[in-house]
């Protein structure tokens, strides 16, 4: 007992030792200055190809990456999570980027930009160029009114489309969207305005057919020119599960609002003629995404409109 004892007392005091001997301190770094940023790769190139990817990233002369993090074209980094940014001190700032060719680093890019304090997206369009930087209009404004199946998502379309590998486009572009289906299901609205047939209760379905009942083109935003941005748009997100978190499916499209030729870069109804990714010609440019409630996307319309490598819409979620 007495050894019992005595031990309990010994790990009593080593407890206290060791109290005040190892304080615990979080080593934060306050960020009230700081520049917050994602590098994004949007030079017009071969998608997919490895050849083209960055493999170094230096900032400020210190390699961020440790030739471990590949940065693919046509992508962003930091990209291992949802949210994240590289930190730098605000103002002037060097970004290098780095191939990698036979394992050597092969400097592709070196420019000095200005940073500004809190998170913004830098998207290097061309490695001869000083990249575009936007502000990534954080903190987000967040809704708080209380809806039913039909709910909202968020997207942001950038216009950084060239018309080939070296000359920027000229066109000024709206982008719109609309839903592929209309009120697809009973809502708590309806049952509150008597508007559900006998029959059918909160979350059935109404008929609407997807694809057929769909809503009419909306602009997202106004029309942006090369190096523009839309901004955080709504858009509805109207879900056909009732007890989901809900993904529905919007359509896109894209109008040339100036520098228009019918059949140079438009059709006769001002739709943008463009050349897909796999295409061999320009034509009409059509797509479709599913929104998430809640969800923020941008949408970086990229690529060459004429020849290879073609263009498209490339999502990246910031939320």
């Amino acid at each position: 007992m007495k050894i019992v004892k005595y031990i309990g007392i010994l790990l009593v005091m080593c407890a206290f030792a060791s109290c005040e001997k190892h304080e615990i301190e979080f080593d934060a770094i306050p960020l009230t200055d700081e520049a917050e940023f994602q590098i994004h790769h949007f030079v017009p190139v071969t998608p997919s190809n490895a050849d083209f990817y960055i493999y170094r990233i230096d900032v400020n002369n210190v390699n961020i990456t440790n030739n471990k993090v590949s940065l693919s074209s046509y992508n962003a980094q930091p990209s291992a999570g949802i949210g994240l940014y590289y930190v730098a001190p605000s103002g002037s700032t060097n970004i290098k980027l780095y191939y990698r060719k036979n394992g050597e680093d092969v400097l592709m890019y070196d420019r000095n930009v200005t940073l500004s304090p809190g998170k913004q997206n830098v998207v290097v369009h061309n490695f001869d160029k000083d990249p575009c930087i936007f502000n990534a209009e954080y903190p987000y404004v967040i809704d708080r009114k209380t809806y039913d199946t039909d709910t909202i998502a968020y997207v942001k379309f950038y216009n950084l489309l060239y018309e080939t590998p070296a000359a920027p486009t000229t066109l000024k572009l709206q982008y719109q969207y609309r839903k592929n289906w209309v009120h697809p299901l009973y809502t708590l609205d309806d049952l509150k305005n008597n508007r559900i047939p006998e029959g059918k209760k909160v979350g059935d379905a109404t008929g609407t057919v997807a694809g057929v009942d769909v809503g009419p083109w909306t602009n997202l935003g106004a029309p942006v020119a090369f190096g523009e941005t839309t901004g955080w748009q709504v858009v509805p997100v109207e879900k056909n599960t009732y007890v989901s978190q809900g993904a529905a499916r919007i359509d896109y499209r894209i109008k040339v609002i100036e520098g228009g030729t019918v059949g140079v870069n438009m059709n006769a109804d001002g739709l943008l003629l463009s050349q897909t990714t796999s295409g061999t010609a320009p034509v009409v440019y059509s797509d479709w995404w599913n929104s998430t409630v809640g969800r923020r996307i941008h949408h970086f319309f990229s690529g060459t409109r004429t020849g290879k490598p073609g263009s498209a819409i490339r999502t990246f979620t910031a939320l």
